[in-house]
């Protein structure tokens, strides 16, 4: 029975803390960019970047978070592909220099 409890409990924090979260859709680049970095050195152990390719549709989908926030970029356009890798280099040089 104590381990259900615990296992409960440990569900009612996750799904509270899921409601909490906030959300933001951005569509314009530099300013996903800029937040993408701001959220990156506000709390670097709890940053999470995800991409998610959809072949069918053609649309890319960048989701950066620390899960208190999430903010997205979607874009189907191929030239988008040198901005990621931009955002990607950018990401990898904060994580090898000592701060």
């Amino acid at each position: 029975w104590y381990q259900r409890r615990v296992r409960k409990q440990w569900y009612q924090r996750r799904v509270r803390g899921a409601r909490e979260m906030r959300k933001s859709y951005l569509d314009n680049w530099d300013d996903f960019y800029a937040a993408s970095e701001q959220l990156y050195l506000d709390e670097p152990t709890k940053f999470r970047f995800t991409l998610k390719y959809r072949h069918c549709d053609g649309k890319m989908v960048l989701k950066v978070t620390n899960n208190a926030l999430v903010i997205k970029y979607t874009s189907d356009q191929v030239q988008d592909a040198k901005k990621l890798e931009k955002l990607n280099s950018m990401l990898v040089r904060h994580m090898v220099t000592k701060s």
